[in-house]
């Protein structure tokens, strides 16, 4: 399979850090956790749940990286604030976002239908999303990439609540990655 040369090119950014996902990935697969947005309280407890994960993952075969949209300050922030041991890099452009295929989804998707199933989430969720680089209709998901960037598993978001379950995770790092 051909190395999609766009997606190796995507710039991404951590503090002051500014480097190309070809550089991220190195001779591991990758695992990205692709957020909606920095303050999605969702997606932030996931990149939590991963964390918790990082011990069933083999390190020398596979490294966890989250994405956000934003910018390097941002990325870096909530990397910190979370204390997580992996990084976590904005995409203010969301061309990973395009490169991967990650959907927008409809008001209803990121907004209504969330909010009438779990009301007190959605009030929480949506302190951030009037802040400049947000674009609150984008989905996120989970993609693990192999060392030559290319897909070994992929799940997008059907709305902003949904994320995939810890053991499908682990069974496509343990697939691909053993």
């Amino acid at each position: 399979m051909e190395v999609n040369l766009k997606l190796q090119d995507v710039t991404l950014f951590r503090g002051g850090e500014r480097t190309v996902l070809r550089e991220v990935v190195d001779k591991r697969a990758v695992l990205l956790i692709i957020l909606r947005h920095s303050g999605c309280p969702l997606c932030r407890e996931h990149l939590v749940v991963t964390e918790g994960m990082l011990a069933e993952i083999p390190t020398d075969r596979c490294q966890v990286v989250g994405i956000c949209q934003g910018d390097g300050a941002e990325a870096l922030a909530l990397e910190q604030e979370l204390e997580l041991s992996f990084p976590v890099y904005a995409d203010p452009d969301a061309a990973l976002y395009r490169e991967l295929d990650m959907p927008h989804g409809s008001w209803w998707q990121v907004t209504l239908g969330p909010m009438l199933r779990q009301p007190l989430k959605a009030i929480k969720r949506m302190r951030d999303v009037r802040r400049p680089g947000k674009d609150v209709r984008q989905l996120g998901g989970v993609v693990l990439l192999s060392s030559a960037m290319e897909p070994l598993y992929r799940y997008v978001q059907r709305d902003s609540g949904d994320l995939p379950g810890d053991d499908e995770v682990l069974s496509a790092v343990a697939a691909h990655c053993s």
